[in-house]
Formats: C-alpha cells, structure tokens, sequence
C-alpha cells in the first residue's frame, strides 16, 4: 500500500503575521495580564472549534517571548515585548479532505497599551478629591475647551484638523437634563451602596472567600476623573511635566500605534476596552503635526526610514509649535510630521468594547476631538460592542466616520456579555465552552480570517438586535440599581433600629426630629447631599475650562 500524500502536501505555506493591539481599561492591570487574559480566551475559543464540521480542522499552539534575565527572587518568568510581540498564537488549518497538508497558518502577534502605572494616587488626599468630584459630577460644565488658552486641546483650533464631536444637527451635543439626572442617579449610587459594600466584600472575604465585585464603578470613576482632569495632581508625569495625566496615556498609545506600523505586518488590528476606548480613539485621530511630539529620536529616525515619518509643504510656525502639547522636541523641524496615511497601512479594523466615548462626547467633547483627515484604508471596519446592562458601556453616537473619508460607519452591535449585571463591564471577551457564540469566538474568526460577526445579524437574548430588548436590558440596569439602593436603606435602618443605643436615638430625634430607623431617611439624605456637593462644585468649578 502506497502513502498518497504528495511533497506538496508537506510544504508548509509561508505565515500570514497578524498584528493585535490591545488597550487595557480600568483597574490596576499589571504589564502584560491584559495581553495573557485575552490571548487565553481567543486560544480557548480557537481550539474548541479545531473539531467543528463546519471549519477547516485547527491545530493552535501558543508562544510566550521570553527570557531567563529577570530580577533577583522573581516569582515568575520574564516576559519581552520586542519586535517579535510578547504572545503569538500560531493556527494551522488543514484541509478538509486532506488532513495531512496545511493550507494556511496564521501568527496572532499581541502587543499592548500599557498605562495602569499613570494611574491615579492612593493619597487621602486624592480620596477626598475623588469623592468630591464623583459626587458633583452632575453639575459639571460641559467641557469644550475651544476658548480656554492654557487647554492641551486647544491645538485643534491652531491646527485646523480637529473639530468637535457632532450630533445628527451637525451641533455639538449638549448636556440633556436626562443625561444630568443619570450622573446624579450614578452618584447617589455610590454614596449609598459602595461603603456597604466594602463592608460585605470585606466579611464574605473573610469567611467564605467570596469577592464582590465593588471595584468596577469607583475604579471607572476615578479613572474618568483622572484622565478628564486639566491639571496633574502633585508633581504629575515626569516625562510631561505640568501636563494633565492623559498627555502621559497618549504617549504610551502613539508610540505603540507606530511600533504596530514598524512591525510590517500583513493586516493589523486594534482591540480598545472600557476607558481604553478614549485612549485608543485619541491616539487614532491625533493630527499628523502632533504624533511626532509623542516619540523619541530613535523611534521617530525609524519613521522616517520607513517612510511614514515625512515632510508638509505647509510648515508649522514656530507660535504654534510652542503651543503644542506634548511639548515638540528641539531634534524635530517645523515640517516634520507623520503621514496618518502611511501609519496605518494594512490597519484593518478596530474593535471597542465597554465603551464610554459617547459619553465623553457629551460632558468632555474636548478630549476625543475627531480628525478630518481620516486615511484608514479602504477595507478598515470599526466595531463597537456594548452590553446593553453594563453602566460605562453605550452606543458609540457622535462620531460619523464616513463624514471625515471613512468607507463605513462604526458598527454599533449590543451583547449580552455576562448574566450577573455587576461583572458584565469585565466579561465582554470570556469564552464560556457552554455559550453557542461567545464574542470571543467571533472575535477570534474576525482575526483569523477578517470574517464579519455574524450573530449580530439574528435575533437573540445575548445579540440582541431590536431596540425593545436592548431597552427591556437597560431598564433591567436600573432597576437592579433602584432594588439594591432599596435594600442598602432598609439595612441601615434595620441596623438603627436594633444596635443603635436608645440614648443616641432620643438625641438625635429630640435634637433633628429624624427617625434614623427610617429606610427613607438614607435614601432622601444621601440625594440632598449629592445636590449640595454639585451645586457647591458648579460655583467652586475646578473642572476643566471652557
């Protein structure tokens, strides 16, 4: 009997390199956790169909870049983010009726926007800023920033490339009072429900080693108000320094937008969560003068050998180079730029998740100015994931690409991403072996082949697709908040009722004629607070100018 496989068969095909840059979103994310959380989860999601009929069979394999130079006591291996991508995941496919040849094999190379580490203080001081600022946040200006000189946004008035988000009447979208009496629901929120909560995470840890997932508001919070805030607190960056913290982000998400393009691979992708949305929309639409200030000398020398790195016929004045932020280096002419054309040959698509870029578009319109210029080539697509339950999460409105050049308009696609409401904002990219499709395994086909999303397309309780089930899921939403700010004021009085001493009780109702025992009591004091500090905060306004 002869073997029928053919030399051909055993050719393996030269690998299709796919670049993946991920943007981590709230939290304390360590270096690389982000890059390992979702290269598991595509992996998991790719090996699970390597069996399915209706694929061609997988065979995926996963490489750690890596090395034994590490610290002294190290816990646990080294990883490298050179040029190689610090995880790839490597696919076979084979052929159907040949199971021996491979017809393709393709490298998901990841790399990542790191910023956890310009995040936020732990001073009791910025605690105190915090609470004050999150509790105020409905009474805010809206931040345009047109008219405020000292503002870093203030460039895309001096560069005549940038303009303000738009709504459906070409207008800047104004500050509704339904978008107001939302922050200030938010707000009474937190003040009611997270200090209890810290309290039960703090006894379930304890004694049945159960975690509640209180970090997820008060972390987006303070990261909102991080990246929102015109000054630095204390000394801010020592790269940027005197430059709000998101000058800082920026930096970090150019450079790596430009290694991306460096990387000469074949198609490139962006994945973008939560507030990483922000950070990634930034650096996406920053103008072609400005992306060379974010770089340094090396970097940018290798630019300009590849060619992206070039010259303007329309030079900047030195007045306005001053006035760019981040500061423009002394190595760099007044008609350096890098063409946006060139910077994202073969980026093929975007993918945000979580997002609250509609929500930036509305109270700080400033921060996620959109470019006229767009240049994404012809075959890019934007897709925008939202669950319709998770609080930061939204449509992504305001921002028509296919008004500034793009081919497409961003695809808004609703998603049931977990069925417990407090942890849907972290689940978005879980592979659960017991859900049918998972985004993860669509997300892992879009990669793998540039395939759409298909489930999007048919009507389901988690792709929902007609407006009345996404809005039966946002009702869901606040209603889970108004139950649980029900339940928290009923516990507090209880409390006061049963463990509060008699003789407080007579005082305080002799002396304020309150009824601490009173569930309503909590409910109507924490709202009067929340006014107080928003009106307090509108005439004392530390936000940013307009």
């Amino acid at each position: 009997m002869t073997n029928a496989t053919s030399k051909s068969d055993n050719v393996i095909p030269k690998p299709e390199r796919v670049g993946i840059l991920l943007v981590h979103g709230i939290g304390e994310t360590k270096k690389f956790e982000n890059i390992e959380a979702v290269a598991k989860n595509i992996a998991k999601a790719l090996e699970s169909d390597k069996r399915d009929k209706r694929e061609k069979p997988l065979e995926v394999r996963v490489i750690i870049n890596s090395t034994d130079y590490g610290e002294y006591a190290a816990s646990q291996q080294t990883w490298l983010a050179d040029e190689k991508g610090a995880v790839v995941i490597e696919i076979k496919e084979y052929h159907k009726d040949k199971p021996n040849k491979i017809e393709k094999v393709t490298e998901l190379i990841f790399r990542e926007t790191w910023w956890a580490d310009l995040g936020k203080s732990s001073t009791l001081g910025f605690q105190l800023s915090f609470w004050k600022w999150g509790l105020s946040l409905w009474s805010r200006k809206q931040f345009l920033g047109k008219k405020d000189k000292k503002c870093p946004e203030n460039q895309f008035d001096t560069l005549e490339q940038m303009e303000l988000p738009k709504d459906a009447k070409s207008e800047t979208p104004s500050i509704k009072f339904i978008y107001r009496l939302r922050f200030f629901v938010v707000s009474w929120v937190v003040l009611l429900v997270l200090p209890v909560l810290y309290v039960l995470n703090a006894i379930f840890r304890r004694f049945l080693g159960i975690k509640i997932p209180t970090h997820i508001l008060e972390q987006y919070l303070g990261d909102v108000k991080h990246y929102q805030q015109k000054e630095p607190e204390g000394a801010g960056s020592f790269v940027d320094i005197g430059k709000p913290p998101r000058i800082s982000v920026r930096r970090r998400m150019v450079t790596e937008l430009v290694k991306m393009r460096l990387g000469e691979y074949d198609r490139w992708y962006v994945l973008a969560h939560s507030l990483g949305t922000v950070v990634a929309f930034n650096g996406l639409m920053e103008a072609d003068a400005v992306l060379p200030n974010y770089l340094n000398q090396e970097l940018w020398e290798k630019c300009q050998k590849s060619g992206f790195g070039t010259k303007t016929q329309t030079p900047l004045t030195e007045e306005k180079a001053k006035d760019m932020s981040p500061r423009r280096p002394a190595w760099l002419e007044l008609d350096d730029i890098i063409a946006r054309e060139g910077l994202f040959k073969n980026l093929r698509g975007v993918m945000t998740y979580g997002s609250p870029l509609s929500k930036f578009a509305v109270v700080w319109p400033a921060i996620v100015p959109i470019n006229r210029k767009l240049f994404f080539p012809s075959d890019f697509e934007w897709i925008n994931v939202y669950d319709p339950t998770d609080p930061v999460a939204d449509e992504t409105k305001y921002f028509n690409l296919q008004d500034y050049g793009a081919k497409e308009p961003i695809d808004n696609i609703a998603y049931k991403a977990d069925s417990i409401h407090l942890v849907s904002h972290i689940k978005y990219l879980d592979y659960n072996p017991k859900r049918k499709n998972p985004l993860v395994r669509q997300l892992a086909y879009w990669l793998l082949k540039g395939d759409n999303i298909e489930p999007r397309k048919k009507e389901t309780w988690g792709w929902p697709t007609a407006k009345i089930v996404i809005k039966i899921y946002q009702s869901i939403r606040y209603l889970i908040w108004l139950v649980l700010g029900l339940l928290i004021s009923w516990m507090l009085g209880y409390f006061a009722s049963w463990k509060v001493p008699d003789s407080i009780k007579n005082w305080v109702t002799q002396t304020t004629h309150l009824d601490i025992s009173n569930p309503l009591l909590y409910l109507f004091g924490t709202a009067v607070i929340v006014f107080f500090f928003g009106i307090f905060a509108r005439l004392w306004d530390d936000s940013p100018k307009d």
